[in-house]
């Protein structure tokens, strides 16, 4: 009778603390749907979209990218092919989404491998990103990136590809 009351006890735990987890708004290896935008925008930097990726994001949309301040027009410049084209193929891994009413904030790894010519050159980045819930869905408003040395990230990431 003991370990049946015990094992009710644990099970009473696990619900009251999936509970607070699943009330409190916080996500963890699923994508968040807040987190779509963020997808977009970097598929239409490797389609060299400019039109698409504004329309991921706020017009005041603010990039923070490795200790620059950067708009949308700087990003769209940024992606543009200058010389020799190049592709670039995307990857994610969220690591946490917490929605607050119309504001959502995203933490995540993202890594582009970048094709030109024959060569394939990988970078990584420690990002994060405010989005805002308008009528049609979430919009980015603000991302924060960091660069991290491809030798010198956390090897155990699930990197999906998009």
């Amino acid at each position: 009778m003991r370990s049946n009351q015990r094992f009710l006890q644990l099970v009473s735990v696990a619900v009251w603390l999936s509970a607070v987890l699943l009330g409190s708004g916080i996500v963890g290896a699923a994508d968040h749907p807040a987190f779509q935008p963020v997808k977009d925008l970097f598929a239409a930097m490797s389609k060299h979209d400019g039109k698409a990726m504004q329309a991921t994001s706020t017009e005041d949309f603010q990039l923070l990218e490795h200790g620059e301040d950067w708009s949308m027009q700087k990003l769209i410049e940024a992606v543009q092919p200058k010389g020799e084209p190049y592709e670039r193929k995307n990857f994610f891994s969220q690591i946490r989404a917490r929605e607050d009413g119309n504001v959502a904030w995203i933490s995540y790894w993202n890594k582009a491998e970048i094709r030109r010519g024959g060569g394939v050159r990988t970078i990584v980045w420690l990002e994060s990103a405010v989005m805002v819930k308008v009528s049609d869905g979430w919009k980015i408003q603000l991302l924060h990136s960091t660069r991290i040395d491809p030798d010198k990230h956390p090897k155990e990431i699930p990197w999906v590809a998009h």
